[in-house]
C-alpha cells in the first residue's frame, strides 16, 4: 500500500528515532556492564585477600576458576 509523502516521512523519522534511542540504550547498558564488571572484580579481589577460598569464590559467583584466577593475577594476588 502506498503512503503519502508526509506519512512516509513521519514513519521514517519515527523509525530513525527508535534506532537512535536503542543505540543510546545499548551504550548506556554497556557502560553499566563495564562498571558492574569492575565492581565484581574488586569484590572478588577483596574476598580473596581476606582469605576466602577459590572454591567458595566459584560457588558464590558462578564464574570459572580460570576467570577468577585471571582477575586475581591482574590485581597482583598470586596463589599460595
Amino acid at each position: 500500500m502506498a503512503h503519502d509523502l508526509a506519512s512516509a516521512t513521519a514513519a521514517y523519522r519515527a523509525a530513525q528515532d527508535a534506532v537512535d534511542t536503542a543505540k543510546a540504550q545499548v551504550h548506556t547498558s554497556q557502560d553499566a556492564l563495564r562498571q558492574a564488571r569492575r565492581e565484581l572484580a574488586e569484590a572478588i579481589v577483596a574476598e580473596a585477600r581476606a582469605g576466602k577460598r577459590m572454591r567458595d569464590l566459584v560457588a558464590t559467583t558462578n564464574l570459572s576458576r580460570e576467570w577468577i584466577r585471571i582477575l586475581l593475577r591482574q590485581a597482583g594476588v598470586e596463589p599460595d
